[in-house]
C-alpha cells in the first residue's frame, strides 16, 4: 500500500508548484486552485518517486533537487502498475491515467524525469487528498461498484459496469444496485443501469421492486423512467404492497397519480 508524499499546486502553468498539505479533487476538473485543472486528458499530473530511479546518474541530484512540478507525489505503487488505463486512489478521489510523459520531454531540473514518467490524467472521482493518505491502485469489486452507485458517483458506476460488472449485483439484503441508486434519487445512475440491461422489476428479499421504491420516496421522475422501461405496477410485495398502495401511504398523491390503482 502505497501514500501521498506531497500534493503540489501552481496558479500558473510552466511554473514550479508550491507544497500543501490537503486538496481537493474535483470530478472532471483536476486539483482546486491549480492551473492546469479543465476539461482535459491532463488534470492531474502524478509522479511516483520510484521513477526517479530511472534518471541518468549526471541527472540524478538536478532532478531530485528541483521543485516540484507534479501535482501528486506518490510512493509504494509500482510504476508498471500505473499503466495507461489504469485507476488510482488517492486519499478521496480517484484518478484515471490516460497519458505517461509528455509529448516534448523537458531536459533540466525536474521537468526531466516528469515530463518523461509522469503520469497524466482525469478525475474520476472527487474528493479531499492530504498528504500521508493511502495510494494504490483501484481495486474492482462488487462492494466498490455499490458504493459508487449509493453515492451516486455516475462516472465510477459506467467504468464498473464497462468494465464487465453485473447491473444486477446485489447487497448483503438482496437489494440490487437499481434499488440502490433508486433510493438515493440518482436519476442519471439509474438511467446507466437501465441502459446496461438492469431488470426493472428485480425483487428484493421481501418482494420489493426500483419502482415501489420510487414510488414511496415520491421521485416522479424516476417513477416514469422506471414505467417507460417496463417496470411492472401490478406487482405485490411480500406484505401484499403496490407501488400505487405505497405512494398513497406515503402521501405522494402526484407519483400516486401516475400509477393505477390495482
Amino acid at each position: 500500500m502505497g501514500k501521498v508524499l506531497a500534493i503540489n499546486i501552481s496558479t500558473e502553468r510552466g511554473t514550479e508548484k508550491s507544497s500543501v498539505g490537503q486538496a481537493e479533487a474535483l470530478e472532471g476538473w483536476g486539483l482546486e486552485g491549480d492551473a492546469h485543472g479543465g476539461d482535459w486528458d491532463r488534470q492531474v499530473s502524478i509522479l511516483p518517486v520510484e521513477s526517479l530511479e530511472k534518471a541518468p546518474p549526471e541527472k540524478k541530484e538536478e532532478v531530485s533537487g528541483g521543485g516540484y512540478t507534479e501535482n501528486l507525489t506518490i510512493s509504494g505503487v509500482e510504476p508498471t502498475g500505473l499503466a495507461v488505463g489504469s485507476l488510482v486512489r488517492v486519499g478521496e478521489a480517484v484518478i484515471k491515467i490516460l497519458h505517461i510523459g509528455k509529448g516534448e520531454p523537458k531536459e533540466h531540473g525536474r521537468p526531466y524525469i516528469v515530463s518523461r514518467e509522469g503520469r497524466f490524467g482525469r478525475v474520476v472521482q472527487g474528493g479531499l487528498v492530504k498528504v500521508g493518505d493511502v495510494a494504490s491502485l483501484y481495486e474492482f469489486s462488487r462492494d466498490s461498484f455499490l458504493q459508487c452507485v449509493q453515492q451516486g458517483s455516475l462516472t465510477m458506476a459506467k467504468i464498473h459496469l464497462d468494465r464487465g460488472m453485473d447491473p444486477d449485483t446485489r447487497d448483503i439484503y438482496s437489494a440490487t444496485a437499481l434499488m440502490l441508486a433508486v433510493r438515493g434519487g440518482h436519476s442519471q445512475v439509474v438511467r446507466a443501469l437501465l441502459d446496461k440491461g438492469s431488470d426493472v422489476n428485480a425483487r428484493s428479499d421481501d418482494g420489493i421492486t426500483a419502482l415501489m421504491a420510487a414510488a414511496y420516496m415520491g421521485q416522479a421522475g424516476i417513477v416514469k423512467m422506471l414505467l417507460a422501461a417496463g417496470g411492472d405496477p401490478g406487482l405485490r410485495s411480500d406484505s401484499g404492497l403496490t407501488a400505487w398502495s405505497l405512494a398513497r401511504e406515503a402521501k405522494q398523491e402526484a407519483v400516486a397519480s401516475m400509477l393505477k390503482r390495482p
